[in-house]
């Protein structure tokens, strides 16, 4: 009984953890002094870039070392929480 409710409970602290996330869909416009610069539907909007990582060809890099690497326009999702750029993935052309 205890395990089924403690299980319970992590399942739904994933999934709560989950909703307060912001998935942004813009134009990369810069990435400078740990902070990215993202434009979304004509308005410019900064967010610090956290210490995750992204997967990029079998390799685990910093997401700070992944857009340090992007161009400006690369159209691409930010997820952000807190604040916080946690995960990135740059739209295919």
């Amino acid at each position: 009984m205890f395990r089924k409710f403690f299980t319970a409970v992590v399942a739904l602290v994933f999934v709560a953890g989950g909703l307060f996330a912001d998935e942004i869909k813009g134009v990369f416009k810069k990435f400078e002094g740990g902070k990215v610069t993202v434009e979304v539907d004509g308005k410019t909007n900064e967010y610090k870039v956290g210490d995750a990582k992204v997967k990029i060809r079998d390799k685990e890099v910093a997401i700070s070392e992944a857009l340090g690497k992007w161009k400006e326009g690369d159209k691409g999702t930010f997820t952000v929480e807190k604040g916080e750029v946690t995960k990135i993935a740059r739209s295919r052309k």
